[in-house]
């Protein structure tokens, strides 16, 4: 499947840091995390590959700070996919190996030439 040359270069960038980092195209599918990432989710990218919206969704579900299970639609990256704004928010994911980690998730999204969105990249701070 090919992709922008803007989610390209991102997923390069991505793939250097040390910070967690996931990578949305435009529909709300994951397409890449890197190994920091992988550590929190509790998998490596290796073992999952790209997932779907509701396939991400179903294996590390999240959770507002009152423990309520954040929607599809409400999801920090939908917002951010939505809006085409930043969107910073305190979560609590149930990563792949089971284990609840509370984070602040800063979502930005990725826009290519004259302004049209790509997709988004998913910050992740450890709380």
């Amino acid at each position: 499947m090919s992709r922008p040359l803007e989610l390209i270069l991102a997923r390069q960038w991505a793939a250097l840091l040390s910070t967690p980092v996931m990578l949305f195209d435009m529909e709300g599918s994951l397409i890449f995390f890197n190994e920091a990432a992988g550590l929190l989710l509790g998998r490596k990218y290796d073992e999952t590959g790209s997932m779907v919206g509701p396939e991400w969704q179903a294996a590390f579900p999240m959770e507002d700070e009152a423990g309520r299970v954040i929607g599809a639609t409400d999801s920090p990256v939908a917002t951010a996919l939505r809006s085409g704004s930043p969107v910073m928010r305190t979560v609590t994911v149930r990563a792949m190996d089971g284990v609840r980690r509370k984070a602040t998730v800063t979502v930005f999204p990725v826009h290519g030439l004259e302004r049209t969105r790509q997709g988004a990249v998913c910050l992740v701070h450890p709380a």
